[in-house]
């Protein structure tokens, strides 16, 4: 094995590395997007069961489920960019192709997504804030 062969894997090494951190940041994210819809969707159920429930509460339920399934969404979307980002990485060395651009606009695009899911939870956080009693009480 050459040094220019040595030196192409440590470079393919390099650029598949980060997104790799960066896809485990997004299966957290996604663990807890998915635990905030499992909670929703109890208390959907408890609705359903005959909970009494003000008109705003149940409004602001389906509100955090959609930027819930939204978030989800995003961050799957960003998951698979990051995949492909890391498998274009891994191949083009192999094929002789030079791909910079489309890994650049890989990772440019994965980030987008990742950032509108975080949004996403952001806001549904602000959301569920809404029910809660966050001011002290005398």
């Amino acid at each position: 094995m050459g040094s220019v062969d040595l030196a192409g894997i440590e470079r393919t090494l390099q650029v598949a590395i980060a997104p790799a951190f960066i896809l485990g940041g997004v299966m957290a994210l996604l663990s807890l997007l998915t635990g905030r819809l499992a909670r929703l969707s109890e208390r959907y159920q408890e609705i359903l069961d005959g909970t009494q429930v003000p008109p705003h509460e149940r409004r602001l339920l389906v509100q955090r489920a959609r930027l819930t399934y939204r978030g989800i969404t995003f961050a799957i979307i960003a998951a698979c960019l990051l995949c492909v980002l890391v498998i274009v990485s891994f191949v083009e060395p192999l094929v002789g192709v030079t791909v910079g651009h489309h890994v650049a606009g890989l990772l440019v695009l994965a980030m987008a997504c990742l950032t509108t899911a975080l949004i996403c939870f952001l806001w549904e956080v602000l959301l569920s804030a809404r029910i809660l009693p966050l001011h002290h009480e005398k």
